[in-house]
């Protein structure tokens, strides 16, 4: 008795192939679900939050870009009244400049991104492990340490671009090709 994987996969395989891209984008972050959280990762075993909405948006698009939450915010999610049927991530911008880490960040500047899932619901991957979490208590965190929250949609034509430009600023994970195809 047990699970029969490669059956199992193989359902999975073909219902994934059936879905749009709305639907992929969420699926893949729910395949994050319980993996814990890597710095500079974005793949399904581990995670940064920028790493699991550039994971999705691959799955989903086959557009493959690799940045900061904060370039995702200024730079892929401009869409400011995204429709239910786009798209969607949750972003944490900082609403005071001063240090954070071992840097500098400026006011404005988004700290944190996580994947919508629905109305209200995120894949919320930070430390120790990527969680489902209710977007309000996780904002209720942020808010309280001088942020602000936006949800914005996916401007496509904006993905497309950065994709073209081979924008990865941190180089890839290395672990992303025992997952995807990256081509020659």
């Amino acid at each position: 008795m047990g699970i029969k994987w490669n059956n199992l996969m193989e359902n999975e395989k073909k219902q994934f192939e059936k879905m749009n891209e709305l639907d992929k984008f969420i699926y893949f972050l729910l395949l994050q679900f319980g993996s814990p959280y890597g710095w500079g990762k974005e793949n399904p075993e581990s995670s940064d939050c920028s790493g699991a909405v550039c994971m999705a948006l691959f799955a989903a698009t086959g557009l493959l870009i690799r940045t900061t939450a904060d370039d995702l915010y200024k730079r892929v999610f401009t869409v400011v009244n995204p429709r239910p049927t786009d798209i969607r991530a949750a972003f944490f911008i900082t609403k005071k400049s001063g240090k954070h880490g071992d840097g500098y960040i400026s006011a404005g500047t988004a700290t944190h991104v996580a994947g919508f899932l629905e109305d209200g619901v995120i894949l919320n991957s930070q430390e120790p492990y990527a969680k489902v979490r209710r977007i309000t208590d996780v904002s209720d965190w942020f808010q309280r340490n001088g942020h602000e929250v936006a949800v914005r949609g996916l401007d496509r034509e904006a993905l497309v671009r950065l994709a073209g430009e081979g924008k990865n600023r941190y180089g890839l994970d290395s672990e992303l090709n025992r997952y995807f195809d990256m081509g020659a």
